[in-house]
């Protein structure tokens, strides 16, 4: 498991299970296998052998309550986790899962964080304080998410991972404080990548591009294909007004828009994609507020998995309605071109998570970038009445980074969404939404993936 290798961890569990079938230690590591595969029905499935064979433990708890949060079995997930907390009040893991559901199902922060128990002491506490901190900061409430930390680091002042929180929830507020403490966690732990990563954030918001851009090449002679770095470059790039930008971020040849294949058992596209938005509303409809650590703000995100037996036609149609766009794509654009990040181009490719969002009236994307990625999507399903070419309210923009730097940048390219229109582009690129000025009861709705190469 330790090496991301879930299905061989399945087989394995499977060929020890043969000579202690009564051990449901051996059912808990095949669920948490399965978890990772992205297999929820099957894990939740292990969990419950696990219990019925008096393996009946927080962390057995636990794994099945994560299986059915990612099944959707909201109320059913509340209650393991709530069980959890019951049996070990110090279940940090638990605690964090819980207020995530709570803020999710609710979009009510106070109760959100008040789900998470910070009274005990030692590193218990820093740890529950730390959960805290990063659902308030993740929320938009980066002020309190400070606050939270503030006695912790004081005490705890060799916590790397400490540090690095606290200065992403600084960044916007001060961040000149926020590279003291990302500089903190490297004096700690100077291999640690992905403060690196964070540190050159935070020189270009002190105003130090140019530094920025030499930490994002050095990230890059290590792994050219890092997407963090990639988009970093660029934003410091775009700082200096280097010309090599303009090459970087050729928008008209890398952002590109196709209408999707009409899928089989569907007359014309407008039939499918009523189909489509009736099965994503249902899974919307239980939420109140998107995920932690997502860009997306006003709205609902629900993860999305085509093989899953629960998924319906509608849905599990859309890979291959898909297919061809992301094969012209990269023809197109990938294998044309010269840089690292597009030789990665095999001619084959797989999904690397799917998830659908739903914005509501001022509902938006925040920019951000797929660091997971290669290439990345939107595709549009219901598009609100006010994304108009006037204000392009509800438009996708690209180039506007989402750091507190000077001088603020707007976006340099647009895309007008339309019902069944898929548009891909580049992992690393910046991207966001601009706010719909729509009416109550009008949504934006839309599907996103992540493919890399296969």
């Amino acid at each position: 498991m330790s090496l991301g290798r879930p299905e061989q961890a399945i087989s394995a569990y499977r060929s020890v299970m043969a000579s202690a079938p009564h051990d449901g230690s051996i059912d808990l590591g095949i669920a948490i296998a399965y978890g990772e595969n992205g297999q929820p029905e099957a894990a939740e499935a292990a969990a419950r052998t696990a219990i019925s064979k008096s393996f009946d433990r927080p962390g057995t708890r636990y794994v099945l309550g994560r299986a059915l949060f990612d099944q959707d079995k909201f109320e059913e997930a509340e209650a393991q986790f709530r069980q959890v907390l019951a049996l070990d009040p110090r279940h940090s893991a638990a605690h964090g899962s819980l207020a995530e559901l709570v803020w999710m199902r609710t979009g009510d922060l106070d109760a959100a964080v008040a789900m998470i128990n910070s009274t005990g002491g030692g590193d218990a506490n820093v740890e529950l304080r730390m959960i805290k901190a990063r659902l308030l900061h993740e929320a938009g409430a980066s002020e309190r998410a400070c606050a939270e930390l503030a006695s912790s680091l004081e005490t705890h002042v060799q916590h790397v991972e400490l540090h690095m929180l606290a200065a992403q929830c600084a960044l916007a507020l001060e961040p000149v404080r926020a590279l003291w403490f990302i500089e903190r966690a490297l004096q700690l732990n100077p291999r640690n990548r992905p403060a690196h990563g964070l540190r050159g954030v935070a020189l270009l918001a002190v105003g130090r591009a140019d530094e920025a851009a030499d930490l994002a090449s050095r990230l890059l002679d290590y792994d050219a294909c890092d997407v963090h770095a990639l988009a970093l470059r660029a934003a410091a790039w775009r700082v200096l007004g280097d010309k090599r930008f303009t090459t970087l971020c050729d928008y008209p040849h890398l952002v590109r828009s196709y209408r999707i294949d009409v899928p089989s058992g569907w007359g014309n596209l407008d039939d499918y994609l009523h189909d489509l938005s009736i099965s994503l509303h249902a899974r919307h409809n239980q939420l109140r507020a998107h995920p932690p650590a997502q860009s997306a703000r006003g709205g609902t995100q629900v993860q999305l998995r085509p093989d899953a037996v629960a998924s319906d036609h509608p849905f599990r149609a859309f890979r291959m309605a898909a297919d061809g766009p992301i094969r012209r794509y990269m023809k197109e654009v990938m294998a044309t071109g010269v840089d690292a990040f597009s030789r990665r181009h095999t001619g084959r490719y797989r999904f690397n998570g799917i998830w659908s969002v739903r914005l509501q009236a001022q509902g938006h994307h925040a920019n951000h970038f797929h660091g997971k990625g290669w290439i990345s999507s939107a595709f549009h399903i219901v598009v609100p009445a006010s994304a108009s070419d006037g204000d392009r309210s509800g438009w996708l923009k690209f180039g506007e980074p989402s750091l507190p730097i000077q001088p603020v940048f707007s976006a340099e390219h647009h895309v007008k969404p339309e019902p069944g229109l898929l548009t891909l582009f580049p992992s690393w690129m910046w991207h966001g939404t601009v706010p719909f000025q729509g009416k109550a009861g009008e949504h934006r709705l839309s599907i996103a993936f992540d493919v890399v190469p296969a």
